[in-house]
């Protein structure tokens, strides 16, 4: 399981913050819900796909002694199951539904992926605004108009990890999750 916690926004900042702060503490197991701090459980890395560059950036596990299952504590600038990094994900879905020209930033065959995701995700993003906003909601009828509505109140809840947290913790997944 992952668990998103906000640190820098750039993964050069990150890493610089993993190796000098004290270590995350997670006091409660969220598979068992056991009330005994879980033990830090060593440290793996990932990569993470910023706009042209690519980091190996290190992630805290956690491990339950009552259940034996793990946490991996991974930062808001990532999105679970994907290696691109949330700014330069949201900046792909924009750039595509608002027909702006892409650089060859990404393969074609994984931008194609990356939008069809987003496509059949929409309905939990919608389901998520009207729970946690407006349930009077009002969506275009139109699969493009709505996406570019739904991209809109991604960046109007305010920065988009902040958005990615929320929807993480209301939902255990990510928003582009299948």
């Amino acid at each position: 399981m992952v668990h998103l916690e906000h640190f820098s926004g750039h993964p050069l900042d990150y890493i610089t913050e993993f190796h000098i702060s004290a270590k995350i503490h997670i006091d409660i197991c969220p598979h068992c819900y056991s009330r005994q701090r879980l033990h830090l459980h060593g440290v793996y890395h990932r990569h993470v796909i910023w706009y042209e560059d690519v980091f190996s950036i290190p992630v805290q596990r956690h491990y339950c002694i009552h259940c034996g299952k793990t946490v991996s504590i991974l930062p808001s600038f990532c999105h679970p199951g994907f290696q691109l990094a949330l700014p330069f994900l949201l900046e792909l879905l924009w750039a595509f539904f608002n027909r702006i020209p892409l650089t060859d930033a990404l393969a074609h065959q994984h931008r194609r992926f990356i939008f069809k995701r987003f496509l059949l995700c929409m309905n939990r993003l919608i389901e998520y605004f009207r729970i946690c906003h407006d349930p009077l909601l009002v969506f275009p009828d139109f699969w493009h108009k709505k996406a570019i509505k739904l991209l809109e109140m991604v960046y109007s809840v305010g920065k988009p990890h902040i958005f990615a947290k929320r929807f993480y913790d209301h939902f255990k997944k990510g928003f582009m999750a299948h």
